[in-house]
């Protein structure tokens, strides 16, 4: 469980525009309308990229009346991101 649970992380960062947002939700929590301005992409793109991270469990969202705010769902994103930066 543990291996496949990495397999998808490892995945879900092996695409540009997933990486990009994944490293802009470690800032912070952002607006679904905030993060296509962010990478560089389009809202549909965008849209499609949160959904396969929404899925694998890797952020999460809540929405705030009209607004859907996305944060990282994973502790693991921290310590992968601190390891590439070094």
């Amino acid at each position: 469980m543990i291996d496949e649970i990495n397999i998808r992380l490892f995945k879900a960062l092996s695409e540009e525009t997933r990486y990009r947002i994944v490293k802009v939700l470690l800032k912070g929590e952002k607006c679904a309308c905030e993060i296509p301005n962010l990478i560089g992409k389009t809202q549909s793109n965008t849209s499609m990229h949160l959904a396969k991270l929404q899925n694998w469990g890797i952020i999460k969202v809540r929405k705030d009346g009209k607004m859907r705010l996305y944060s990282i769902n994973n502790e693991k994103i921290q310590d992968i991101f601190n390891i590439l930066e070094k």
